[in-house]
């Protein structure tokens, strides 16, 4: 468990149950919705099709999946933050609108990266989006490959040693 006060109330960031589930969705949602802007631009169809599997059912199951492991950051008791590792790629790594820029994003990162190195994994993969991807740039990740494109979607592979 990590715990500290970059902003009051405090923050904690523990491993994610799969009965949290339905608040790691609402905050996977809510920062797609409102986050993510530049890369789904506010259309519809765009955003129902990034949105289409981000179902509570769903992230239970990939919360309790196999060569999975999963954290979840709270204010309180609000969680504001959720990160999923699968085998060795980031898979979701999101915080809500309103948790931005505050080290949130960073300190879930820091607990995938630290859970991989433990599982003997030497290097994490992820997939940016446009909006994430100077996030993990200051974070030590790098392009390794072309972009990629789907339902309008951009995302850019990316690779850190760890």
């Amino acid at each position: 468990m990590i715990s500290f006060g970059a902003a009051p109330p405090a923050t904690c960031i523990t491993a994610a149950k799969v009965t949290e589930a339905q608040a790691a969705c609402h905050v996977v949602r809510q920062s797609i919705t409102h986050c993510c802007m530049p890369d789904h631009g506010g259309d519809p169809a765009i955003l129902a099709a990034w949105l289409a599997n981000k179902t509570p059912e769903n992230l239970a199951a990939w919360i309790s999946g196999p060569g999975a492991a999963a954290w979840v950051a709270y204010r309180a008791d609000v969680m504001v933050g959720f990160a999923l590792r699968t085998h060795a790629t980031l898979a979701l790594c999101y915080v809500l609108p309103e948790a931005l820029y505050q080290g949130l994003g960073r300190a879930l990162l820091r607990e995938a990266e630290a859970d991989a190195r433990q599982a003997g994994i030497s290097e994490l993969a992820l997939e940016s989006t446009r909006t994430a991807q100077a996030f993990y740039l200051r974070n030590g990740y790098a392009p390794s490959g072309s972009a990629r494109a789907w339902a309008g979607l951009q995302s850019q592979p990316m690779r850190k040693m760890l």
